[in-house]
């Protein structure tokens, strides 16, 4: 049976194990090599997919990369609403995504490509129908999660049904994987699913940045309204704010800040007065109210995480290297669970094209 080794244990490389295992027309060995994944009882902030909201939130393409790529997300918006039906312990739930604009973008004014493209009751809403200081709204049918159980639901499925090999483990380069093969099979097929993109001989791709990430799980109120929809809110400067149900009485995340090229640790205690300021006048309603009638966020945690993106956007590709099959799927940024799918289907269809002998 050929043998394949998936380096990287995020959303991506679990998703593309999934669908190797469910969708492939040939049988293969799988290991899946990270040096974090979802079993793990800690997860810092470089292992991203845990510290998702996670919600699809469309947008419309500025370039013609996000043009190529935005069909990745419709692909696995597809996929989710089969499996918020078949497993409703993934925690996929579909609600309304509503999102607010004070000083919209002639992008969004004119609802250009890859917005509305394959989304369900997507409308834009009438004047009467914003709150005061926005200019445009659009709501549409989307989805949530609980990320933590998510990446679980996967992990589990890989290594309880499917026999996936889980290896703990850092890898300094990419060939460095092809250690961890049987050798029974001849070459190993190297999927290569690490956020940055790790390089054969060591080091990333040259294109990858981190994007960083701070947001709030708070304890809302038990109000049944607020799990129902996700809700975004873009200011005149530009500043995103939202807010997304975890299900499963997972919270609610509320955030979020985008700091490109950012790498720090650790909570910026001036960055969570920000969000607690900017959620206290957009979505009071998350507030609980204290014995003395003050209303406040109970945060349960700040998360941080690192966004892997990439300039020119998502890389799937196929190369040999040394006698090797690489295929690459990384650099999905702050899209990771909306391409999820998208991107394993692609590495898929590249796992089984035909490739001359070498």
């Amino acid at each position: 049976m050929p043998e394949i080794i998936i380096v990287g244990a995020g959303i991506i490389g679990l998703s593309t194990a999934l669908a190797i295992c469910q969708e492939a027309t040939s049988s293969y060995n799988i290991t899946l090599i990270s040096e974090h994944n979802p079993d793990t009882s800690s997860y810092p902030p470089a292992y991203t997919s845990p510290w998702a909201g996670a919600h699809f939130r469309p947008f419309p393409s500025k370039d013609q990369f996000e043009l190529r790529d935005y069909p990745l997300a419709r692909t696995t918006l597809e996929k989710f609403k089969e499996l918020a039906i078949t497993h409703p312990e993934s925690s996929i739930e579909f609600v309304k995504g509503v999102e607010y604009f004070e000083a919209p973008d002639e992008k969004y004014r004119t609802v250009a490509e890859g917005w509305k493209e394959g989304v369900d009751n997507f409308r834009v809403l009438e004047k009467n129908e914003l709150p005061s200081g926005c200019e445009m709204g659009v709501e549409y049918d989307t989805y949530i999660l609980n990320a933590p159980f998510y990446l679980q639901f996967l992990y589990r499925m890989l290594k309880f049904k499917y026999d996936v090999r889980f290896v703990n483990s850092k890898l300094k380069s990419l060939k460095e994987a092809s250690k961890y093969a049987s050798g029974k099979n001849g070459k190993v097929i190297i999927i290569n699913c690490t956020g940055q993109g790790l390089q054969w001989h060591g080091g990333y791709d040259a294109d990858c940045f981190s994007i960083r990430g701070q947001t709030l799980l708070i304890n809302a109120p038990k109000d049944p309204n607020i799990t129902k929809a996700t809700i975004t809110h873009q200011s005149k400067d530009g500043l995103w704010t939202f807010y997304i149900p975890r299900p499963l009485n997972g919270g609610i995340i509320l955030g979020g800040t985008k700091q490109p090229h950012d790498t720090f640790e650790g909570e910026r205690i001036e960055e969570t007065e920000i969000l607690k300021l900017n959620g206290a006048r957009l979505f009071p309603e998350l507030m609980k109210t204290n014995e003395a009638g003050e209303k406040y966020f109970d945060v349960v945690r700040v998360n941080v995480g690192f966004r892997p993106a990439r300039k020119g956007g998502v890389k799937i590709a196929e190369s040999h290297i040394d006698g090797h099959r690489v295929i690459d799927g990384y650099g999905c940024g702050g899209s990771g669970y909306e391409f999820s799918w998208g991107v394993a289907r692609s590495i898929v269809d590249l796992l089984e094209k035909p490739v001359a002998r070498l």
